[in-house]
């Protein structure tokens, strides 16, 4: 899974620019970009809280939830098919971090150790988090995989050596 163009997205509007960024996350959307889909569900059921501010949009609580669905099951699709970064993202999904969806723990840790599983090593920056107040060891596993494969973007004082 390939989200350049969508993080394009967030750095038009972090520019001021928002309604190219507006009209890119569209694009995305109609090209059945899953991120895009959620993302535009999402701000079509509240656009209040962003930050940067984004361009308003009417509220279609409807039609939200049905480009969410959409988007959930374009992310399906991509992990059935082992894309480690769709797994992950789904892992997001669940853990409520892409929209104020379903969370579902459990599938959300499942997904994130399949997309590592599936050579998404980011998926460890996840897993060191997912595991920090539960299973410390864990945490540390991955914090040091994450550094192993190059990835590490998380910082623990604790872990370092």
């Amino acid at each position: 899974m390939d989200s350049e163009r969508y993080l394009k997205v967030s750095e038009l509007e972090r520019a001021g620019k928002l309604e190219e960024g507006l009209s890119l996350l569209r694009a995305l959307a109609s090209e059945n970009d899953p991120l895009a889909l959620v993302e535009l569900g999402s701000r079509h059921i509240t656009t209040e809280g962003y930050s940067p501010s984004i361009l308003p949009i009417v509220s279609e609580p409807e039609k939200g939830k049905k480009l969410i669905e959409r988007g959930k099951r374009v992310l399906e699709e991509w992990a059935s098919k082992g894309d480690g970064e769709a797994m992950r993202m789904l892992g997001y999904f669940y853990l409520g971090h892409l929209c104020p969806c379903e969370k579902d723990i459990q599938k959300a840790e499942t997904l994130l150790l399949n997309a590592f599983q599936a050579g998404c090593y980011f998926a460890a920056n996840d897993l060191h988090t997912f595991y920090l107040g539960s299973n410390i060891n864990k945490s540390k596993h991955y914090y040091k995989e994450a550094e192993r494969h190059k990835c590490r973007v998380v910082f623990h004082e604790d872990f370092e050596t």
